[in-house]
């Protein structure tokens, strides 16, 4: 009984880590492409290209991803020693950055595994694999199928938290300023005039 009770539960516990990462992984799909009415073409180059910074900074992590599986991708059918080694490298990468979320204040951290550190091992780790290998028309290949598509996506991807107020947004809240003006001044004036005010009751008045 005591076998079979610890068998399901590291079942359920299989089942639930399944889950949670099929839910984090919608989650993250339903971000990078939720609708088709999030893409949409900039009013001019400039809006593009700040939008495109935007998206970049913003989605870095999926095109990351993006690029990786097409990487892996292309060395999987000739080149299954290298993906091997690849995989086991971003795992290490993975854990990485589980550590700076679990330990934010780490000093060892900070100091001596920098994030910029790190991530030159890991792209010189990469190189070196895929020179090794022979792989680096997969890898151009790679890059070639993944960068127009992250260059589109930057491009058209339309930020709501990022663009313009609407016109009917807009105009509410400039409703509500108007208001609020409206109603500072009523207060000043009230504010202004009630001295006036009991200082006149408080006058004497002079005899007719």
């Amino acid at each position: 009984m005591g076998a079979a009770g610890a068998i399901r539960r590291a079942a359920a516990s299989a089942a639930d880590r399944a889950c949670a990462g099929a839910r984090g992984f919608r989650r993250a799909l339903a971000r990078f492409a939720p609708r088709p009415s999030a893409f949409a073409p900039a009013a001019d180059a400039e809006a593009a290209a700040v939008r495109a910074v935007r998206n970049l900074r913003t989605f870095r992590f999926h095109y990351a991803v993006l690029q990786w599986a097409l990487l892996l991708a292309s060395l999987a059918p000739r080149h299954r020693a290298s993906v091997v080694f690849l995989m086991a490298a971003s795992k290490g990468l993975l854990v990485y950055g589980g550590l700076l979320k679990a330990f934010p204040n780490s000093a060892l951290l900070r100091r001596l595994l920098d994030r910029r550190l790190v991530a030159a091992v890991f792209v010189a780790l990469v190189l070196a694999d895929i020179v090794a290998a022979g792989a680096v028309a997969n890898l151009l290949a790679a890059l070639a199928a993944g960068v127009p598509i992250i260059i589109l996506h930057a491009s058209f991807r339309v930020r709501d938290d990022l663009e313009g107020p609407a016109p009917e947004a807009a105009a509410e809240n400039g409703k509500e300023d108007e208001a609020s003006a409206v109603v500072e001044k009523k207060e000043d004036g009230d504010v202004e005039a009630g001295p006036t005010r009991r200082s006149m009751a408080a006058a004497p008045r002079s005899p007719k």
